[in-house]
């Protein structure tokens, strides 16, 4: 297959489905923020987030032919990620990572407190609202790729990530409220 960063995810799992890894590599490359940020959202550590991404894409191209709508793909790889980071996370023993600490700049010490409060803040959001704010703020990916995933459209993304912003504000401290938009 040539070209295939302008192939449509239906026409890549196709080609996949007849052999053709490098349409299957495409596939990863372009869904591996969304991977990533869906176990993010689940287990809150990046190592074990990039275990479950490796995990999901080994099931889905095992598992890639009985995708019955290749259209679908977004949203069926992201039940997957979801369905591998709650089995990674029963599996998982609770241990407490260690704080990162800058040992000379003071500066950075209020950089650590505001993470922190963000993670505090975002542990107390529902699954669906931390999932949509970790995609989209820390995986990067837009309102149109994550309506992809989730199967709705555009603007019910905008609108839920406007609710979920204001669920996270709740729980931060007034220093950090106005720092947070409803762009």
């Amino acid at each position: 297959m040539h070209n295939q960063d302008r192939c449509t995810d239906a026409e890549l799992v196709e080609a996949a489905c007849n052999g053709d890894v490098e349409s299957f590599r495409c596939l990863y490359d372009r869904h591996y923020r969304l991977a990533i940020g869906i176990a993010l959202s689940r287990l809150r550590d990046r190592h074990l987030a990039e275990d479950v991404a490796q995990e999901a894409f080994a099931i889905a191209c095992r598992k890639l032919h009985t995708l019955s709508r290749a259209n679908r793909f977004p949203e069926w790889f992201g039940t997957i990620c979801r369905r591998t980071a709650s089995k990674m996370s029963s599996r998982q023993v609770h241990i407490e990572p260690l704080q990162e600490q800058s040992i000379t700049d003071s500066s950075c010490d209020t950089d650590i407190s505001k993470n922190e409060y963000v993670r505090d803040a975002m542990e107390k959001l529902p699954l669906s609202a931390r999932e949509l704010l970790t995609l989209h703020y820390f995986s990067g990916l837009s309102h149109k790729e994550i309506a992809l995933v989730l199967g709705i459209s555009s603007q019910a993304v905008h609108g839920r990530l406007q609710r979920a912003r204001k669920m996270l504000i709740v729980h931060l401290p007034n220093e950090l409220k106005k720092g947070i938009s409803n762009d």
